[in-house]
């Protein structure tokens, strides 16, 4: 399904996943899984090949329709995908397969409503740049200054952690606090069935996690290197600063402060994390070895580290404000922290490893506030993605210097149908085919 349409005047003039994942001792139970299979692509075409349209004209191509039908077709996911793309011409839409199976007679568009996992911790970081900007705090202020009087603040000889440390995943703090649902890393499933089992467990006691064990599991951590020093990628981190956030607002949820602050500015009515029916009518639904997964409703002092949903023409809002095709008040914190702050060395969302095996090793790989960054001589793709233990992955990227922007959501774990890792540049034919599109 294709829709293609320029962007209106209005949008013009005043707007425009590894998710929550689990740590590596978890892969089994919420999203980390193998990358696609597809071999990679030459960086450097011979004359003989058919030239690449997409050097002069952004657009969904072909090759890119085969590429995103054949992620969720390929291992009989039963699931849904959308990749929506924008730039200063308009969008573009094109979605494969159904909603759900109550609703199989709906093939998903650019308003379908997906899970997006650990994209919502940028979010919270331009939250974050967009309360600094509006000097209520300050990048380097220590987390210690917002806490309750019964919270410990975890030190590391002195040196204490930031709330940007806390953005750009340097604080120290592992991926999870140690007792978020601890009896479910101890499990190792052995069969796709007991998988499935697993992720309905967990989706019961993720729900009934409290502020009290949020702050007594932070109280009860241990840094052991100096915050800043280092990029250790932690849901746990984004999570505490959108709580931290919240607290300072004096607002009465994260989703509140998000709406007025960021939402409501972009027109992002298709966005928020407790869904409404009529935003729960356009849903779909998660899928594990192609069966339909319940929804995993994060408890609110996890869900600024993964909890929103959204939509594909709402997310190429926000993508379409990053890179400045429309003017809002969030202008200067989004370039804030679209800027690069230290390099991740090999290391990208979910605390995986980048190797020469999976990317062109004269690419760098960097973070912002929130963003992480990849470049290579000159081209540089901002982009964050998330998987969610629900069943969803989802990847969002833009090259600021080409003003095109791309968003890809799927209904499947990512061990089915990895999306994101599309921000690797030469790791699949997806991810290379999404840096070629990108760069112009």
């Amino acid at each position: 399904m294709i829709a293609r349409r320029t962007i209106p005047l209005l949008f013009v003039i005043v707007i425009i996943s590894l998710t929550i994942t689990l740590n590596p001792t978890i892969t089994s139970v919420l999203a980390l899984s193998p990358s696609l299979s597809a071999a990679t692509s030459s960086p450097n075409p011979s004359p003989q090949k058919e030239s690449d349209n997409s050097k002069s004209t952004f657009k969904i191509t072909d090759k890119l329709k085969s590429l995103i039908n054949g992620a969720v077709d390929n291992n009989k996911t039963n699931a849904a995908i959308v990749v929506g793309i924008v730039d200063p011409n308009g969008t573009e839409f094109y979605g494969h397969g159904k909603m759900s199976n109550a609703n199989n007679n709906a093939t998903v568009d650019q308003n379908t409503i997906f899970a997006i996992g650990s994209n919502t911790k940028v979010f919270t970081a331009i939250l974050l740049a967009d309360m600094v900007g509006d000097g209520l705090i300050k990048l380097d202020d220590p987390i210690e200054k917002y806490l309750p009087a019964n919270v410990i603040a975890p030190q590391y000889k002195g040196h204490k952690i930031t709330l940007e440390d806390l953005a750009t995943h340097t604080s120290g703090l592992p991926e999870f606090v140690p007792n978020y649902c601890p009896s479910f890393f101890k499990e190792n499933p052995r069969t796709p069935s007991d998988e499935i089992q697993l992720q309905i467990r967990v989706a019961g006691c993720t729900k009934n996690y409290t502020f009290d064990q949020f702050y007594q599991g932070l109280s009860n951590t241990t840094v052991t290197r100096e915050p800043g020093t280092k990029v250790e990628y932690s849901t746990f981190g984004s999570a505490l600063l959108g709580n931290i956030l919240t607290l300072k607002s004096n607002m009465s949820s994260y989703e509140e402060l998000l709406t007025k602050r960021v939402l409501n500015v972009l027109g992002m009515d298709s966005t928020s994390i407790n869904l409404s029916d009529a935003q729960k009518s356009r849903l779909a639904i998660g899928h594990l070895y192609g069966q339909e997964l319940p929804s995993l409703n994060y408890s609110n002092p996890i869900v600024p580290g993964g909890g929103l949903y959204s939509s594909a023409s709402d997310m190429l809002k926000f993508i379409s404000a990053n890179m400045g095709l429309i003017k809002t008040k969030l202008d200067k914190a989004m370039q804030e922290s679209h800027l690069i702050r230290l390099s991740s060395g090999s290391l990208i969302p979910n605390n995986i490893g980048v190797s020469t095996n999976n990317a062109a090793t004269s690419a760098g790989f960097y973070v912002g506030l929130g963003w992480f960054v990849t470049t290579d001589f000159g081209n540089e793709i901002i982009w964050h993605n998330g998987a969610t233990g629900g069943g969803y992955n989802a990847f969002m990227a833009f090259n600021p210097a080409t003003d095109r922007g791309i968003i890809i959501l799927c209904s499947s774990d990512r061990r089915n149908a990895d999306i994101t890792t599309a921000g690797l540049y030469k790791n699949n034919n997806l991810s290379y085919l999404v840096w070629t599109l990108l760069k112009g």
